[in-house]
């Protein structure tokens, strides 16, 4: 699980850390930097990937990973930088990358990464890539598998796949439905049953940023993933009220139909059914996040953009409770986080009693996004009486302190701009 990412100028993050819970809101306007937030996390995700030795890629770091994303005002002699604190059955790994300005490499750019783990209250083991010389590899990961007195090395490497694997999504209702062409789309073909393409193809990046390749994906799992795809029902069936029916293949028109019994008794058919063309924004939407949430093993840490876009305030709790039951341990241990961004009082108000898993995104003067934990700033509000309806919850164990408040009184808050 990942507890803390620290970004350091990157975009406009001056150095902001996040306590992650199994789901954190990031709430604020469009220019208060949640995206860039969110951007930095899958620009060093990336990198990581990149210096995976299983991998093909060259794992060189370039003037673009480095020069189109530092933060415009830093300080020449200041790197730019990610730090990330992440634990396993009782082991406890931080790693750290920074990326930072040489002109004696081709493309002006020098990196250092370092790991320490924790295993079991033992010493701390330490790992390094670029402190005793320059480098622009990133070959830390290729250093930790070719090493031969790592006990944990499997550990180290299941936190490189959990980061270098995560996935971001803004999904859009255009290329949900298949409206817009995503360029980027990988084609496959969801009728070959075989192992060997099932094993090619990947839900959370085959769906795409936007959600491009929704229709495909839902015929595939259709086809060959029986117990995802009643799930999928399942969620998509609770959406919609139960109207929503199901889902079926047109081979005439090569698409998918969508079926709703609308309660006619005019007609000999049971059900309607619509292209994706005419499904609402939301319930597309939802068909997104329900399929990501029923595959088997989903991506330890998923990151979506304005997640209440197009979905109707009413439906908000059940998406968030769709995300809350994802998080919840399985017995194979793959149990997904989730960071969310918002600017909406209907999703934030779904957080009352989880207001510590909240943070507040503002851009100052100096273009720099100022962050906040929203459960710290409510509880000095609490505590001196401005704001009567809240309760501060103290853990007997911890000693640390939460605070609730009621749906109601949070969306006065936001309304009359103390919060948001």
């Amino acid at each position: 699980m990942f507890k803390k990412i620290t970004l350091r100028n990157y975009r406009t993050h001056r150095d902001t850390t996040l306590e992650l819970q199994p789901i954190t809101l990031l709430i604020g306007n469009n220019s208060s930097g949640k995206s860039n937030f969110l951007s930095g996390i899958q620009h060093f995700s990336l990198l990581i990937r990149r210096g995976n030795p299983i991998k093909e890629e060259d794992p060189i770091v370039e003037a673009r990973d480095y020069f189109p994303h530092r933060y415009r005002l830093a300080n020449d002699d200041e790197s730019m930088s990610i730090e990330i604190e992440w634990s396993k059955n009782n082991h406890f790994v931080k790693y750290y990358m920074e990326l930072y300005k040489y002109v004696n490499f081709a493309e002006n750019v020098a990196c250092r990464e370092k790991i320490e783990l924790i295993s079991n209250q033992s010493e701390v083991q330490r790992f390094e890539n670029g402190y005793q010389a320059e480098t622009n590899l990133l070959e830390l990961q290729s250093q930790i598998r070719t090493a031969e007195n790592i006990k944990e090395k499997e550990l180290l490497n299941d936190f490189f796949r959990d980061f270098a694997y995560t996935f971001s999504y803004h999904l859009q209702p255009s290329f949900l439905k298949g409206i817009v062409e995503d360029p980027k789309k990988r084609k496959f073909d969801n009728d070959e049953n075989s192992d060997e393409n099932r094993i090619k193809i990947r839900i959370p990046s085959d769906l795409g940023y936007e959600g491009g390749n929704l229709q495909n994906l839902i015929k595939h799992v259709k086809n060959n993933e029986e117990r995802v795809f009643s799930r999928f029902l399942t969620l998509m069936r609770r959406f919609a009220s139960k109207n929503f029916q199901g889902i079926r293949y047109d081979d005439k028109k090569s698409q998918l139909l969508w079926e709703f019994d609308l309660g006619r008794t005019t007609t000999d058919r049971l059900v309607d059914e619509f292209s994706p063309n005419v499904i609402s924004d939301g319930l597309i939407k939802a068909a997104a996040i329900a399929l990501l949430v029923s595959i088997q093993r989903p991506p330890a840490l998923i990151l979506i953009e304005e997640i209440e876009n197009g979905i109707n305030p009413g439906n908000i709790q059940e998406l968030i409770y769709w995300l809350w039951q994802a998080t919840a341990p399985n017995q194979q241990d793959f149990t997904p986080q989730f960071i969310l961004t918002s600017h909406s009082p209907s999703v934030l108000r779904e957080f009352h009693q989880d207001l510590h898993s909240v943070y507040t995104f503002r851009l100052n003067k100096r273009n720099e996004s100022d962050v906040r934990s929203l459960s710290k700033a409510l509880d000095i509000l609490v505590g001196i009486g401005t704001i009567e309806e809240g309760e501060i919850i103290e853990d007997e164990k911890t000693g640390e302190r939460q605070v609730q408040i009621p749906k109601y009184k949070l969306a006065e808050l936001w309304y009359d701009g103390i919060i948001g």
